[in-house]
Order: structure tokens, then C-alpha cells, then sequence
């Protein structure tokens, strides 16, 4: 027979069992993926300060995810911020047609995506919004004073991690870049 007091701690002796069974099965999981933030390797956030990088999340609207990666390309300070916001809110499709964020970096800097790096002014359009389909016009006036139309793409994501984020998919340019002013008017 066993005593009372064991009959009354049995319970409470399988509870903390279970509870440091799950706390172990969690810090597996924990230590597997800490290894990258927002899908992104741990070895290319080296040196970068993540507390002001906003990450997906189902409260950002599509305008607002746009809004954070022109901020982001905009950014002219060279410690590597503004690129990761920007990368850290394209899709995960995106981030395959890219490659790692190195790549994309050297990608938004060339043209035509240069235009988004150093503008002058920029506007965002509403979003039309179809399904899990959000399409926006962005007019861009660049530091040469031309202005630059991109159509951004984004698409509400339906798998984990960001299970119900609004995340850019594709960006592309409407127009070709603006030719220069001639030097002078032709005379009449």
C-alpha cells in the first residue's frame, strides 16, 4: 500500500515529467532554428542590429509592407539595416528568384531598382486587392529628378512562419529609366 502522501503527489510528479519532456522537445526545436531569423541564415545577419528591422506580421496591410521596404532601401547608412528590412518582407518565392541577401543587395542597387535607393520623392498607391493578391503602384522621383513607376506584387502567405503575412513577391518596373534633357533646344 502505498501512503497517502505519495497518492497525493503522483499527480503533480507526472505534470512536471510531462512539463520538462515538452520544455525539452521545445529547446530542440529552439536551438534548430535560431539559427535563422525571418527564413534568413544566421550567417548573413553577422553585425547587423535586428531591433530595427520590422519582421512579417499579419497586422502590417499591404501599403504598410511597401511603405517599410522603400524606408529600407532608402536607408543610406551602410550597416546593412535597410537592405535586410526590405528582404526580410519579400516572400519566400521572392527570396528563391533572388538568392541570399547579399545578392539581393547588389540586385536593388543596380538599375532600375536603383531609382528606390536614393529618391527624391515617393508615392504609394492604394492597394488593389483580389483574393490573396495585392497589386500597387509606387512613383518614384529620382535623384536626377526623372520619375520611375514600379508595380509591386505581393501575396498574403499561407504557410508557417508567415502564415497570414503580406509579403512582396515581385517588383517591377513600368517604364524605362527617363532619357536625360538635351544639353540645349534645338533653334527654330
Amino acid at each position: 500500500m502505498t501512503s497517502p502522501i505519495i497518492q497525493f503527489l503522483r499527480p503533480t510528479f507526472y505534470a512536471v515529467v510531462a512539463f520538462a519532456f515538452f520544455a525539452g522537445l521545445m529547446n530542440i526545436y529552439w536551438s534548430a532554428s535560431a539559427s535563422s531569423v525571418a527564413g534568413i541564415d544566421a550567417d548573413e545577419l553577422a553585425g547587423i542590429d535586428l531591433s530595427e528591422v520590422v519582421f512579417p506580421s499579419p497586422k502590417l496591410k499591404p501599403d504598410d509592407v511597401v511603405r517599410l521596404q522603400l524606408k529600407g532601401l532608402g536607408d543610406s547608412k551602410r550597416d546593412g539595416v535597410g537592405i535586410l528590412q526590405c528582404f526580410c518582407l519579400a516572400s519566400p518565392a521572392n527570396r528563391t528568384e533572388t538568392g541570399p541577401l547579399k545578392h539581393f543587395g547588389e540586385m536593388v542597387r543596380n538599375p532600375p531598382f536603383d531609382a528606390m535607393t536614393s529618391p527624391r520623392a515617393a508615392l504609394v498607391g492604394r492597394p488593389q486587392i483580389e483574393n490573396n493578391v495585392a497589386k500597387l503602384l509606387v512613383t518614384i522621383i529620382d535623384a536626377q529628378h526623372h520619375v520611375r513607376i514600379f508595380a509591386f506584387v505581393l501575396s498574403r502567405q499561407d504557410e508557417a512562419p508567415f502564415q497570414g503575412c503580406w509579403m512582396t513577391d515581385a517588383v517591377l518596373a513600368t517604364n524605362p529609366p527617363a532619357a536625360p534633357p538635351p544639353a540645349e533646344l534645338p533653334s527654330a
